[in-house]
């Protein structure tokens, strides 16, 4: 596992939520009017400086065997991400790419928050509870997102219940703005209560973890944190 670790000043850099044009990066333009928050009248910003530590998972050595066994397994999930990664590009206009064969990953934004990829098993459930004291889980995702990838969801949820991690659900379309930006203010402000709360760190995640999850994050920042919002934030979501 390999840690790098950024601290972010609070240096006034003034921008605006003006519009979102895809999933990633919804904020258009740098100006000197910031967009309102829904929660003003319910919370007062303070400025902080913000530790981003990104972590990345990879599978286990026992699980890199018999690999040959699974080809045509393999086959099928490598079709199902080049289609995804197609409609990606075509609807993101970036370089990114979604690797479901090398397993969950994620990024640790700050001290009490995670962005990363879906959890494909009850192990990475239980790895997120071990190793990162993660105490909640914000999926973005839609019904047809976790079928499409063969996720045994009723096994995460009922992990989940078992290992003591509140799982919350608010999806959103992927590769839809106008959803993502009708859900963003509920689950933002889920997971604001979940910070709140102070039981551990909350893990949110859609399929990828490189649009509606880092949004929502940003979002996030942006809000409550009183972060001023720079290009420079995508380099770590």
């Amino acid at each position: 596992m390999e840690a790098r670790v950024w601290r972010w000043s609070s240096s006034p850099l003034q921008t605006s939520l003006d519009k979102h044009t895809n999933a990633l990066s919804f904020w258009s333009s740098t100006n000197n009017n910031r967009a309102p928050s829904p929660w003003n009248s319910m919370w007062m910003p303070t400025k902080k400086n913000l530790k981003l530590i990104q972590i990345s998972c990879k599978l286990p050595e026992d699980e890199t065997e018999g690999i040959t066994s699974r080809a045509v397994a393999l086959g099928t999930s490598r079709s199902r991400m080049e289609e995804y990664n197609l409609a990606m590009k075509r609807m993101m206009r970036n370089p990114y790419e979604y690797h479901h064969d090398l397993g969950m990953n994620y990024t640790q934004i700050t001290e009490t928050l995670i962005v990363g990829s879906q959890p494909q098993k009850v192990e990475d459930i239980e790895h997120l509870k071990e190793e990162e004291n993660v105490a909640y889980i914000l999926n973005l995702q839609q019904d047809k997102d976790v079928e499409y990838w063969g996720i045994d969801l009723s096994s995460i949820v009922k992990t989940c219940k078992e290992l003591g991690i509140h799982h919350m659900r608010r999806p959103a379309r992927d590769f839809d703005p106008e959803s993502l930006r009708n859900i963003l203010p509920e689950a933002v402000s889920l997971l604001d209560w979940a910070i709140e709360e102070g039981n551990g760190k909350v893990y949110v995640h859609c399929t990828a973890g490189l649009g509606r999850a880092p949004a929502t994050a940003i979002a996030y920042m942006f809000w409550f944190l009183d972060m001023n919002v720079s290009d420079q934030v995508f380099l770590f979501l």
